[in-house]
């Protein structure tokens, strides 16, 4: 008999988690933010592996992008989750930290949290990317703002939400500006993607800011 342990299994239902929010922005559009399913390796693939996505992204994030390289992220999005301790929720247990976005039944981009920890333990990294045929159309838009409602719920102790931008995304950077955030400043040169050095541009927002702005629109706590 073998004393050494077996690595656990992994076991996914057969069809994909509800989703934690649904939107429908425009008629006929329904998008709606769920958890990521073993599943959707493929379509991951398809769409990843663009190199105007990756050029925006981290080194993390490759090009090429391969099957392989999606069913590695998706082991990680669908076993990462929130520090109960650091990042209590407001139903006690722990969340899931990265999201698929769907628009009509396809999945297009991905949307999620990176902890920040000790004197930062208040604050969240929000990073999203989506497929380059769903560009300009202001999907991202609609999703950031319904999702940052949904971190402020569901999180109550998070203070602060940030964004890094590279220099020359100015779209990404048009989208974050519409849902309220702030340009903090500028990290010269901390970039270097291939053998190109960019500037790395910090965004960020508060709380309270959010707050007064659904009070400025809405006129009702």
């Amino acid at each position: 008999m073998s004393t050494s342990q077996e690595t656990p299994v992994l076991r996914l239902p057969s069809t994909p988690p509800p989703p934690i929010l649904t939107l429908t922005p425009k008629t006929h559009t329904t998008i709606e933010i769920r958890p990521f399913h073993i599943f959707d390796a493929r379509p991951v693939a398809r769409i990843a592996n663009n190199p105007r996505i990756a050029s925006c992204m981290r080194n993390t994030f490759p090009y090429p992008y391969t099957s392989k390289d999606a069913n590695h992220w998706l082991l990680i999005a669908t076993r990462s989750y929130s520090d109960p301790e650091t990042k209590p929720t407001k139903s006690g247990k722990p969340l899931l930290l990265d999201y698929a976005i769907i628009v009509n039944g396809v999945l297009v981009g991905d949307i999620g949290l990176k902890p920040l920890w000790d004197v930062e333990s208040d604050t969240f990294e929000i990073g999203y990317w989506l497929g380059e045929e769903f560009w300009g159309v202001g999907i991202m838009t609609a999703v950031l703002k319904e999702f940052i409602a949904w971190v402020w719920e569901q999180f109550p102790t998070v203070r602060r939400l940030e964004a890094m931008v590279f220099d020359f995304n100015e779209g990404s950077k048009k989208v974050l500006s519409r849902v309220g955030f702030v340009q903090e400043g500028v990290k010269r040169e901390a970039v270097r993607k291939g053998d190109k050095i960019h500037d790395m541009v910090v965004f960020g927002l508060l709380r309270r800011e959010w707050t007064t702005q659904v009070l400025s629109v809405s006129g009702e706590p």
